[in-house]
């Protein structure tokens, strides 16, 4: 989408409708230079600047655009560039900008920067985000008029910069339209249904993003040589599928040449019966493969944006189906690493190929940090909900530095402890382990994950089983029942603001915890 930044007050601005953002008063147009004549289209009342408001209305002239949209962003005290965003994206999916034909949209920021803690990057990367993710559609299967000719907005004109500030929204602008891309990406990839993508459409996938982003590398490791690297956790998975396995690798080396990379390990379960544990209800497995989704864009949004880091994304991809060939319950299988599991649940097949990747790539790169992401359990949208990402590890720094990385980007994490008591739970009478140990299921799927943990090896588990494939509304980016593309924008902040410096320092004027947009200072 193109974004053009203008000095120019946006009373002036000509477009097919301007955005006006304003807090929450009795007079919520106060400050802005037009202001009486634009309260003249309105009854008091009509409209006070509540969070989440919209009122299209004609201009009649009040200014130079076609149309004037009031848009509420709440209270001032609780601005952040959260709020902004979150509001902004409820515009482009407006039915008035479609109903309408508004191809171009101009959004006033006369005031929506005088908060101090509201940068004029952050506000540029804010405006791109809502802009990309409000007008995102997954159309690829429709095939009637009415859905496949959408009139949404082509360009958006941000206007009233102040010229000191131009070039730091257009970088902001540029970072937004980036990741925010990269994140629709991952969104249409768990959009896809399985009969469209299989672990050979994920694996092609990557290949094709890594042409074309200038450094990135892809190779595919097939099945003939996943079997001589002993992934037999993995392989065991894949037996009941006609698709063979594949272990999707990206490499981006922006960094100095030899540093340890970061390194994303991403859950590619292309479809999910249950395996003979099979589920009563298999409806919306087709995203079981959320975290390689992930992985796999946010190796791309890292690479188009030439991050100083040296970084891998790996992505076992695979289908967990029913034949004469599948894997049974009772079923030992050997991991890369050389310890064995019982399979005693052929549904806790995530773990099982997680397993395997996360060997494999300490093997290979051994990396300064490690974060593994799946839509693992169900128990993790009991304990956390659907808005939040449980978050699981074996350093409290690391730990804290992926919650800052969340907070910064407003999304939700929640961290939850993986306590030595709940051990036993996966102790198996015929094998190292067992693949499942009760509950409570989420720690304990975190716990079989961290034995393939080496000593000494830093590392994070994320378990997007509810903010991947959210079903809800009012979550601000992604309200509607969609999937979200989360974590993409949490991976790269942490890749660019946490990873990126060798001592890993926090920034001080961001808290962290609060995805709401709160500060909260250690």
């Amino acid at each position: 989408m193109p974004f053009t930044v203008s000095k120019d007050l946006s009373e002036a601005i000509v477009a097919d409708a301007l955005v006006i953002p304003c807090y929450e008063s009795d007079t919520p147009l106060k400050g802005y230079k037009y202001a009486a004549s634009v309260e003249k289209l309105f009854h008091k009342g009509d409209f006070t600047g509540k969070g989440g408001q919209i009122l299209v209305l004609p201009s009649q002239g009040s200014v130079a655009a076609s149309r004037v949209v009031l848009l509420g962003l709440g209270k001032k005290e609780k601005a952040c560039t959260k709020t902004i965003g979150d509001a902004l994206a409820d515009v482009y999916r407006h039915a008035s900008i479609d109903g309408q034909k508004i191809k171009t949209l101009a959004v006033a920021t006369e005031i929506i920067g005088a908060p101090a803690n509201i940068k004029a990057a952050e506000l540029g990367r804010a405006i791109a985000e809502a802009a990309v993710f409000g007008s995102y559609r997954f159309l690829t299967h429709h095939t009637k008029e009415k859905h496949t000719k959408k009139n949404w907005v082509e360009t958006t004109i941000i206007a009233g910069v102040p010229g000191k500030h131009v070039k730091d929204v257009q970088k902001g602008i540029e970072k937004g339209e980036v990741i925010a891309t990269y994140t629709c990406h991952a969104r249409d990839l768990v959009n896809e249904p399985s009969n469209f993508m299989k672990p050979t459409h994920l694996a092609a996938f990557a290949e094709k993003m890594a042409k074309e982003v200038p450094g990135l590398k892809c190779k595919i490791i097939h099945k003939a040589e996943i079997e001589k690297l002993g992934m037999g956790s993995f392989l065991g998975v894949n037996a009941g599928s006609d698709t063979p396995a594949h272990l999707i690798v990206l490499e981006w080396n922006g960094g100095k040449k030899g540093d340890a990379p970061l390194a994303y390990v991403g859950k590619g379960l292309c479809f999910d019966t249950g395996g003979y544990n099979i589920k009563p209800n298999s409806l919306g497995m087709k995203g079981d493969m959320g975290g390689g989704a992930a992985t796999i864009c946010a190796l791309g949004a890292i690479g188009k944006l030439k991050l100083k880091i040296n970084a891998v994304g790996i992505v076992p991809a695979t289908e967990n189906e029913i034949s004469g060939k599948a894997y049974h319950p009772g079923d030992i299988l050997h991991s890369m690493s050389g310890q064995t599991i019982e399979v005693d649940n052929t549904d806790a097949e995530g773990r099982l190929i997680l397993c395997d990747a996360l060997t494999y790539v300490q093997r290979t790169y051994k990396p300064r940090v490690i974060a593994d992401m799946a839509t693992l359990t169900g128990a993790a949208v009991v304990a956390v909900g659907s808005k939040y990402v449980a978050l699981m590890g074996n350093d409290d720094d690391t730990i804290s530095h992926f919650e800052h990385a969340f907070n910064r980007v407003g999304e939700n994490v929640w961290q939850l402890p993986l306590p030595e008591c709940y051990e036993k739970q996966l102790d198996s009478p015929v094998a190292d382990m067992k693949n499942i140990g009760g509950n409570p299921g989420t720690i304990t799927a975190g716990l079989f994950l961290k034995r393939f943990i080496d000593e000494g090896q830093k590392w994070v588990h994320l378990d997007i089983a509810g903010s991947a494939l959210y079903d809800g509304d009012n979550w601000g980016f992604w309200t509607g029942k969609t999937p979200t593309g989360s974590p993409v924008r949490a991976l790269v902040e942490y890749a660019e603001t946490c990873f990126a410096d060798a001592k890993h320092k926090l920034d001080k004027e961001h808290g962290h915890r609060h995805g709401d947009g709160r500060v909260m200072k250690r």
